[in-house]
């Protein structure tokens, strides 16, 4: 059977036979959005991701620029793998380890055959003891973000998540002063989730709510002058640019 192409649940009718879950084949983002304009002219995006239990929707740029960010970071301090905790299937995962980033997957209760470590965030950061680490729609209200910036091992944290009502992450990533925070543009960009607004124009197919967010503790930009990741400023050879910015509603 061929496996998910999406982050989470099952593949819907718009996504299910396409390529197997190889950042190589994974959907390119022009594809993807074709995928939720069918989406739309049924039953609609949100119930399709609700119905998949998808939050994010990877796409072949997504996926490349994540990953080579992930390894700025592991090639700086020499550490591997990355640690994604709360990863449920562990599809972005297997799309970062694809372009040759290593990663470890864990997941308080992930499904059965995926590979996924069964570990909660806590856990893993204990066994891992981890420089770098992600989550991507981590629940705001079980203490995953809490525990990472508590874990004294991390020096950077990585958060895809979607910014609803003006607030994105639980406010504890934004509170702690020994932390800082920069916004990963150029991987936001190319991020589709289950809360995103489908448009149609030509201009801009989609009013897109997802953000990335590099935190990095304060103790390395003192050291290092700037401890940002380095993402490239144009997408993966051959990526149209589509400008859909990130909606800060």
């Amino acid at each position: 059977m061929m496996q998910d192409l999406v982050f989470g649940g099952r593949c819907p009718p718009y996504f299910s036979e396409r390529t197997p879950m190889i950042t190589a084949t994974l959907p390119t983002f022009e594809s993807c959005l074709d995928g939720i304009a069918a989406a739309e002219r049924h039953d609609g995006w949100l119930s399709d991701c609700a119905d998949a239990g998808r939050f994010l929707l990877a796409s072949r740029e997504l996926a490349a620029l994540l990953a080579a960010s992930l390894a700025e970071m592991l090639n700086r301090f020499r550490a591997a793998p990355v640690l994604e905790v709360c990863a449920g299937r562990g599809e972005l995962a297997e799309a970062i380890l694809a372009e040759g980033t290593p990663v470890v997957t864990t997941d308080a209760d992930p499904p059965a055959g995926r590979g996924v470590v069964r570990l909660s965030a806590r856990a893993a950061l204990a066994r891992y003891r981890p420089a770098v680490v992600l989550a991507c729609f981590a629940p705001i209200d079980a203490g995953v973000d809490e525990a990472v910036l508590a874990c004294p091992s991390v020096r950077h944290y990585v958060v895809l998540n979607a910014r609803l009502g003006g607030q994105f992450g639980s406010a504890s990533l934004w509170r702690d002063p020994n932390w800082l925070a920069e916004p990963l543009d150029e991987i936001s960009r190319w991020m589709l989730t289950r809360h995103d607004v489908w448009l149609g124009s030509t201009r801009r197919p989609i009013l897109q709510h997802g953000e990335a967010w590099h935190l990095y503790r304060r103790t390395e930009f003192s050291r290092r002058g700037h401890a940002a990741m380095v993402v490239p400023r144009r997408g993966p050879a051959g990526a149209k640019q589509f400008g859909c910015g990130s909606s800060t509603l």
